[in-house]
């Protein structure tokens, strides 16, 4: 049947093609209702897509979810190519896919290996891939194509999805949308003359054009709930509360005339979601069903026999499962069970065994907390987490439920479904009263409090829970009063009680249970963080040098838990010890790296910038950014505020680093994470001693070390310190000195000790300043700070002329100048510049190496990348696009730069970083 109405949409689709066959990708998302002609626009663009490759998946409504089972479907037919991918891309989709063993693979290293696979198969055809019903395709699938949506460009490849208009899934958002709404009043009523057979009242014509309300499969269905008598002129039209619940029941009574052996086909047909023809009749013989059934089914146009059963619309799924009693459906399910063998099926196999089980059983039980471990171990959480729920429903024995409900809780929240989680949790309390169990819940609903915002309500949730558990299992208890501790230190200055400020919470973990000997990491940070909090810095400091000693031992040996990476690094900035700051950073970007692990990889590449920006390296440091935001735009997050404030800060990009510094605070308010305040008030305090604002600099610094932030304080001193000096302001220079050398001098480290004597100097004159400053240069040349060096070269040159020292001066600004010229640091550099001419030298103004900036900053990065010899294949594992999008790139990186080889591009880029 040809289309009634829906040119627009139409002409987009076909737009969409045409530009798949001129190889450039895209994407459109249909939204609409049930019955509104989605399906039907789908069914039209693969009738059209002559010379095409299609692949198309249909999702089903069920309460399996299998994960990647649509990813699987749709790429099946392609399988073939998996020899062209990289090789860490062929072994996260076969481990997903379960066509292999080996670690769970990141969700998103998946999708790039779609992304490639199907760019692979572009270069034969052009391929359209078609996802219908998207709403019910597994979210472990959905995650990874959503991820090809969005980075799918120079490739022959569209990808159309078709979804009910939730509102809820925001897994599609920013994609090219049509939204469907129903046809016209004259294109309903050409519809509906073309479906009803004869002559229809014109008071019942108008009944069902208002009921329908535009809706296509609503017209082609609700008048076949209508006798002749009805359509003459009858009372046959009941009304209902939506136009969905209006065609399911059409189709319920149609299914309800259908002969019994039909009617038990099409509920085992219903019961069955992945569509595999040979389970079904398999599953239909068993029932006595012979294949004779399948013809009053086809012939009441309710499915299409295609050498299975494949149902003409969902609903009809869903009104043949509905209908049937709960011992029907279980026998539909325990057929299927039976009929299904293979290893390779074992999740079908017991996912239909648990739903034809009558009464909780443990075997079955048993079977499902296997099957959540295997998906676990394929990266399917999500799918993980209902096998977890599923197996607690079915557990006899109610600790064994609780345990299993907490667990499938747990699961819930690390697949991003808190609202699910906390339901669990709630079961689990009320399963049993078991001690152990309860602390747990609570516990968990702690660590539910401070994964949602990190804010002020999470610190007395943690703390209440690690007493509890104190008594039951005294390890865990340390963990969670060392949680406890951490997010009160990211709450900061935004905690609005003083019982729940750090050094309160600290006091309150002094009640911990003893550490066991010999004592973890996490003990030793435990034990430091409480005396450095309560009694102060001094005294804590061996603890804390020893806890991240035997942190960096322990990580060596892979015995330490991931998630205390964040606390540890500002333990490390805390104590000045640069080195290891770098080492774990580092090391954490490496591992994320090579496993893939892309859901973690952006924030951990925002801090490395940071180490890159404070070794001077801002080029590297912008490329790494560049990758973090490729990693953020392919999986659709928000972008942190902070991601480019630090190195817009000591480039002097004024405008760019207030823009991060107010979003950051703003963001920080809302969420109840002062301790990201403090980081914006340092960058801006850093932006402002670059371009000489010396009071702006004194009022971030002031504001910033207002309060003691663990890992931000002493830095924040330092640039105190350095404005108040310029501002004549000495009480305050002098107070905040005294508060630093309290920390540089207890932690001994070249960055503390540099930055402690460079601090002195500036409070200081005549031969004591001198000394000073030359300490300070002896210490910096030792630490991996770049940065520091060099601002204490230009602050030590701008000391030298004041004292009239001339040429001295002009030794220190030249180190300076050159420094900051070769980094990128505009603003310092200016200072520099501006210092030397005062001393009667010319400087010629030189910019830092840069790309040319007829290139755009993906396009910088890519041509970097090749200069250095990365092939095309990399570049693109590396920036989350697919190899063909990164050769059109390079074509028109070549025709900007004038070359026409990567040979020239290396000539052209030379002198770039």
């Amino acid at each position: 049947m040809a289309l009634v109405g829906r040119h627009r949409e139409q002409q987009a689709l076909a737009e969409l093609l045409a530009a798949t066959r001129r190889g450039q990708g895209g994407v459109v998302v249909l939204r609409g209702e049930a019955g509104i002609g989605k399906t039907a626009l789908l069914a039209n663009l693969v009738e059209g897509a002559s010379g095409v490759r299609v692949l198309q998946i249909s999702g089903a409504e069920t309460e399996l979810e299998l994960a990647y089972a649509g990813v699987q479907q749709l790429c099946t037919p392609v399988m073939g190519l998996i020899g062209r991918l990289p090789g860490p891309q062929a072994d996260a989709l076969q481990v997903a896919l379960g066509r292999k063993a080996g670690v769970a693979p990141d969700r998103l290293l998946v999708g790039l290996a779609v992304l490639t696979l199907l760019g692979e198969a572009g270069a034969a055809a052009p391929v359209l891939c078609v996802i219908d019903d998207a709403q019910w395709v597994d979210s472990a699938s959905m995650q990874a194509l959503a991820l090809v949506a969005r980075r799918i460009l120079a490739d022959p490849v569209a990808m159309v999805f078709a979804t009910r208009d939730s509102g809820a899934d925001q897994t599609l958002a920013g994609h090219p949308e049509l939204v469907l709404r129903g046809l016209a009043d004259h294109e309903a009523r050409l519809l509906l003359a073309s479906v009803v057979p004869g002559r229809i009242n014109d008071r019942v014509r108008e009944t069902v054009l208002s009921e329908a309300a535009g809706n296509p499969l609503a017209l082609l269905e609700l008048h076949k709930a209508l006798t002749r008598d009805d359509l003459a002129g009858g009372y046959g039209l009941p009304n209902a509360t939506s136009t969905q619940t209006q065609i399911e029941r059409t189709f319920v009574r149609q299914i309800e005339g259908l002969p019994a052996d039909t009617r038990l086909l099409l509920l085992v047909a219903a019961a069955e979601p992945v569509g595999r023809p040979e389970w079904l009749w398999a599953a239909a013989h068993r029932l006595g069903v012979g294949r004779e059934a399948v013809a009053a089914a086809e012939a009441a146009g309710l499915i299409v026999a295609e050498g299975g059963v494949r149902f003409r619309h969902p609903l009809i799924r869903t009104a043949s499962y509905r209908s049937s009693s709960a011992s029907a459906r279980r026998r539909a399910h325990a057929a299927l069970a039976s009929s299904i063998a293979g290893s390779a099926a074992d999740d079908y196999r017991a996912w239909h065994r648990a739903h034809a089980a009558d009464a909780p059983d443990a075997q079955i039980a048993d079977e499902l907390e296997h099957l959540a471990h295997r998906a676990r171990a394929r990266g399917g959480i999500a799918a993980a987490a209902s096998f977890l729920e599923f197996a607690a429903g079915l557990t006899p024995d109610p600790p064994g439920r609780a345990r299993r409900a907490l667990d499938a809780a747990m699961a819930k929240l690390d697949a991003g479904m808190p609202d699910p989680a906390a339901q669990l949790v709630a079961t689990a309390q009320d399963t049993t009263d078991d001690e152990l169990v309860v602390a747990r819940c609570e516990l968990l609903r702690a660590k539910m409090a401070f994964a949602a915002s990190r804010g002020v309500d999470a610190p007395p949730l943690l703390l209440a829970a690690a007493k509890r558990i104190g008594l039951l299992d005294p390890l865990e208890s340390r963990k969670a009063y060392l949680g406890a501790v951490m997010a009160s230190i990211l709450v900061g200055r935004m905690s609005t009680e003083q019982h729940n400020s750090a050094p309160a919470v600290a006091a309150a973990a002094r009640g911990a249970p003893p550490a066991p000997r010999p004592p973890r990491a996490i003990d030793l940070l435990l034990d430091g963080l409480v005396v450095r909090l309560t009694r102060g810095y001094p005294p804590a400091v061996t603890l804390l040098h020893d806890g991240i000693s035997e942190y960096r031992r322990e990580l060596e040996a892979g015995a330490i838990d991931a998630r205390w990476h964040d606390l540890t690094s500002r333990v490390c900035l805390d104590l000045f010890d640069q080195d290891s700051y770098n080492f774990l950073v580092a090391r954490e970007v490496e591992e994320l790296r090579a496993a893939g692990a892309l859901t973690m990889l952006p924030v951990a590449l925002v801090t490395y910038a940071g180490i890159c920006v404070t070794a001077g390296k801002f080029e590297q440091a912008a490329a790494v950014l560049e990758e973090s935001a490729a990693i953020i735009t392919a999986t659709g997050a928000p972008v942190r505020p902070l991601i480019n404030t630090y190195l817009a800060a000591y480039r002097g990009q004024e405008q760019l680093c207030r823009e991060g510094v107010d979003a950051t605070i703003k963001e920080a308010e809302r969420r109840g994470e002062g301790y990201d305040v403090s980081v914006a008030l340092y960058a801006e305090a850093v932006l402002h001693s670059g371009l000489g604002n010396y009071r702006a600099a004194l009022d971030a610094a002031s504001s910033g070390a207002r309060f003691d932030d663990l890992g931000m304080c002493g830095y924040l001193l330092a640039e105190l310190i350095e404005a108040a000096a310029r501002c004549n302001e000495d009480d305050a220079a002098a107070e905040a000195l005294e508060r630093l050398l309290e920390r540089t001098n207890a932690s001994g480290t070249p960055t503390a000790h540099g930055i402690g004597a460079r601090s002195t100097a500036l409070t200081s004159s005549g031969s004591v300043a001198d000394a000073a400053y030359r300490e300070a240069l002896a210490h910096l040349e030792r630490s991996p700070a770049e940065v520091y060096l060099a601002r204490t070269h230009l602050i030590y040159g701008e000391w030298l002329r004041r004292e009239k020292r001339r040429a001295d001066a002009r030794e220190q600004l030249r180190i300076a100048h050159d420094m900051f010229t070769r980094m990128g640091a505009e603003g310092f550099a200016h200072r520099a510049r501006r210092e030397l001419t005062a001393t009667g030298e010319t400087v010629h103004t030189r910019v830092a190496t840069e790309t040319t900036s007829e290139l755009t900053t993906q396009e910088n990065h890519i041509a970097r990348l090749a200069r250095d010899g990365y092939t095309n294949i990399e570049i693109a594992g590396q920036l989350f696009i697919s190899p063909r999008t990164v050769e059109w790139h390079l074509r028109k990186i070549f025709a900007k730069l004038g070359v026409a080889s990567r040979r020239e591009l290396r000539t052209a880029l030379l002198d770039a970083p």
